[in-house]
């Protein structure tokens, strides 16, 4: 399922205790925290998929709004 603004919106970090500010979300992989990301853009379905590149997991696939959404 690609997540929407709608679902981004109500997400921090996976501590239930944490008190930061979560206004922006940085996505990085849970399997490999400290290698970096692959970042495709799939034109047949305007999702944004978000991969570890150490083992190709995905982190997120997020759905692209048209333009016409977009305020």
């Amino acid at each position: 399922m690609a997540l929407t603004r709608e679902i981004l919106d109500h997400e921090g970090c996976g501590n239930p205790a944490c008190t930061h500010d979560h206004t922006v979300l940085f996505l990085h992989a849970s399997c490999h925290p400290h290698h970096g990301t692959q970042v495709s853009y799939d034109k047949r379905t305007g999702a944004v998929s978000i991969e570890c590149v150490v083992c190709e997991r995905l982190i997120a696939e997020i759905a692209v709004a048209h333009s016409e959404l977009v305020q």
